[in-house]
């Protein structure tokens, strides 16, 4: 973690909007990637941010699919997929415990 981080869990029950909320968070800095537990969740908050904020701009990067823009600033990935190399400002990862 960078100086001034902070680690912040976000803990509710199912369906209670704990994604959206790192969605929300996440587009409030300039970069980001969220890790979710399951390709079709990634491949709808993908199409979320991108209807938001551009093609542009939004990578999703699944076992599957690989869409990375020339200018992404937010990545949406499968866990697995997450990229380790490209110093974000936000990172989330969803459902953690799986």
């Amino acid at each position: 973690m960078r100086a001034q981080s902070r680690a912040v869990a976000v803990l509710g029950p199912t369906n209670t909007g704990k994604t959206h909320y790192a969605i929300e968070r996440m587009l409030a800095y300039r970069t980001g990637v969220i890790g979710l537990p399951l390709r079709l969740l990634a491949r709808e908050v993908y199409d979320k941010i991108r209807a938001l904020r551009g093609p542009d701009c939004v990578a999703l990067v699944t076992g599957e699919e690989r869409i990375v823009p020339d200018r992404t600033q937010y990545w949406v990935c499968t866990v697995e997929a997450m990229p380790l190399e490209i110093g974000a400002d936000f990172v989330a990862i969803d459902e953690i415990q799986l």
